[in-house]
């Protein structure tokens, strides 16, 4: 669970970067090279906040709010295909 935990984190600085090559040059891979990078970050977040929320049940509605966030991002970007960026 651990290497989830520092890959979640390690994909903040990836999503930074892609998301600021996005702005500036206005290329869509590093505008869905960072929407990746989020959706990858908060794909490994999960499992680590889901075991832990046995042991602390206050920890359920962050576990739903991953969840719903997981689902509505992945659909978000497969709809992002359909359209011309």
């Amino acid at each position: 669970m651990v290497a989830l935990f520092v890959f979640s984190l390690l994909t903040i600085p990836v999503f930074l970067v892609l998301g600021l090559v996005a702005q500036i040059w206005r290329v869509t891979w590093a505008k869905r090279g960072s929407e990746v990078a989020v959706l990858a970050g908060v794909a490994a977040l999960l499992p680590v906040v889901f075991e832990r929320a046995f042991e602390k049940p206050v920890l359920w509605p962050g576990v739903v709010l991953l969840a719903v966030l997981l689902v509505f991002g992945v659909v978000m970007h497969v709809r992002s295909y359909r359209k011309p960026s």
